[in-house]
This record gives C-alpha cells, structure tokens and sequence, in this order.
C-alpha cells in the first residue's frame, strides 16, 4: 500500500503546473483581446479549467478566493461585475453556493453557464443521515434546506472529476473549435491521473481494522462510498451546524460500537470537536481534506487535487489501520 500512494504522490508532483500558484490566467503572457474569460466558482472546479485550459491563452476568474472554504461563501460587488463579463461560468448546483447559484441565475443568455453537478453521479444526503445519526431533526432539517437533497461534495470521487473534465472540455471546444487538440490532449492526460487516484481508493481499504470513517463535517460521503467505508459525522453537511450534546453522545456511541481508532478533522475547520470524540471514545485524531479550497501557500507549493487526496488516502489508511 504504502509504495502504491508514494508512486501517486510521485505522480502528482508533475500535474497543473498551470495550478501551483494564484495565477488567474492559464499561461503567464497577457490574454489576447478575443481570449476566452472563464469563471469558476471554486478550487476544484477551477483546476479543471486550468488543467485542460493549459498553454492556451485564456483568463480564468476563480470565484472563491484561495484559503477560502467553498460553502456559503458571498460574492463580492467586483465578483458580481466580472461574471457579466465572462464567456462561460462553471458551477456546482444544489446549495452548496447560493450567492453563486443566485448570480449565474441572472446572467445574460449569452454566457454559456454549467452547473457540473449535472454531470456527477449523486449520493442522497438525507439518506446518507438516516444510516448516520439522525438522531435530532432540528438542525437537519435546517441543513436540508440549506443545501438540497443532495450531498455537494461530488468532486471528493474521482470519477465524478473526471466526468466533470470531460464536460468542460465539450463547453470549451464548443466555444472554441480551435483549442480542441490542446483541450483534448490536457484533459486525457489529467483523467489518467484521476483515474489512478480512484484505483488507489479502490484498493486500499480492502483490508481495515475499522471500516468507519468518523469525521467532524459530512463532506466525505463520496470519497467513503467509492471505499467502501461507514461515515460517521460529527457535523452535517454544512460545517458551521454543530451538533448539540445529545447528537454529539449519539455519535460517540456508534464510533465506540464501530471500534473507530481514528477522528478526522479538516485543517481549515476548529478541531475540537474532533479532539472531544476522540477523547470520549480512546481514538486519536489525524487531518483528512475535503478539498474544496486550497490555501495560497499550499498552492505555491505545488498542492493540487491529486497531491491532496493521495494524502487524503494515506491518513485514512493509517488512521483505519489497514493493511494489503
């Protein structure tokens, strides 16, 4: 196991070059006055764009700063005005970006607009909690209306990645036929990548002492479903809705009765509360990523989604301590 992720970390070292930094553009010269302006409302969907978009001369407009967590975040007066001037705006529908899903609403027919949630395979979220611990609606029920039926986080799957690449690359080759060569030749080479990623999940967690992924936010349903893994959240679906104490018992209990060895927390969320759980139950705590958005230092380090969610593998492994 541990040479298969080290081969992917290898791997990924030599993807998005064209993403290691806060670049809005996809090559470092000034775009031509007929270039294509692309937005994209947050990281993983902007690395798509500037994978496939790499070498050709296009501005790229990512929506959602760097650092920046994707959920609920409010587009500013000069964000709101760049998307009027956009050819084509990439989104993911569904709550999990109302400010954004609000703007794109109201653009003018002009502008080629892709909800690429339309091309994942979804996982039900209220389903997703009635296996979990839905134990008090009140705070559910507010986490369903805020962000629809279906769990967001559909790029935490690789395969959902590579279907929404290959959705991008048609919107781009239909807006410019002579980027179609460079377009298709990008987006193979970063599915490949993808698809590794996927394989490794697929193999990795054949054999653990836990099969329970116990987290602090409820954005790992993808990523658990394509291992074959029991989520245990600590929050839902939405990271700032805290569970109350009876909730936070509850989940306890069914971490213990999994033997859950590990918490995970996200690095960009408070990590008490999965300091609390993993107290409560004698498990450790380690970082797991849900990817939604990269800090600019990760990014001028040469972070990426592949380089990410290897490590997001590796963790999971130590933490569930699974073997080959």
């Amino acid at each position: 196991m541990s040479h298969r992720i080290t081969s992917l970390l290898a791997v990924s070292a030599l993807v998005l070059g064209a993403c290691g930094g806060e670049s809005s553009s996809s090559d470092s010269s000034a775009p031509a006055s007929d270039a294509l302006t692309i937005a994209a409302s947050f990281y993983p969907l902007s690395e798509i764009v500037e994978t496939v978009t790499n070498g050709l001369s296009v501005k790229i407009v990512n929506l959602t700063p760097p650092g920046v967590g994707a959920h609920d975040h409010e587009l500013t007066a000069n964000q709101l005005d760049d998307l009027t001037t956009v050819d084509a705006v990439f989104y993911l529908g569904g709550g999990l970006q109302p400010s954004v899903e609000k703007a794109v609403a109201q653009l003018d027919s002009a502008i080629k607009v892709t909800d690429l949630a339309d091309y994942a395979t979804t996982i039900d979220a209220a389903k997703e909690e009635e296996e979990g611990h839905s134990d008090d609606d009140d705070d559910d029920d507010h986490d369903h209306e805020a962000h629809g039926d279906t769990d967001p986080h559909v790029w935490l799957d690789p395969a959902n990645m590579v279907s929404m690449t290959q959705a991008v690359v048609t919107v781009l080759t239909a807006l410019s036929p002579d980027s179609k060569t460079t377009l298709d030749t990008n987006a193979t080479t970063y599915i490949a990548k993808l698809e590794q990623v996927g394989k490794a999940i697929d193999t990795t967690f054949t054999n653990c002492a836990s099969r329970s992924l116990v987290t602090s936010h409820d954005a790992f349903g993808y990523f658990a479903a394509r291992a074959k893994l029991d989520t245990v959240p600590i929050a839902g679906v939405n990271p700032e809705n805290e569970p109350s104490a009876k909730e936070l018992e509850a989940i306890a209990k069914v971490a213990r009765d999994a033997k859950a060895t590990t918490v995970f927390f996200e690095a960009q969320l408070p990590d008490g509360l999965a300091k609390t759980l993993a107290s409560s139950i004698g498990a450790e705590v380690d970082a797991i990523n849900p990817i939604e958005t990269l800090s600019s230092a990760d990014l001028n380090a040469g972070k990426n989604y592949i380089s990410v969610q290897t490590q997001n593998i590796e963790n999971v492994a130590k933490g569930l301590r699974c073997s080959e």
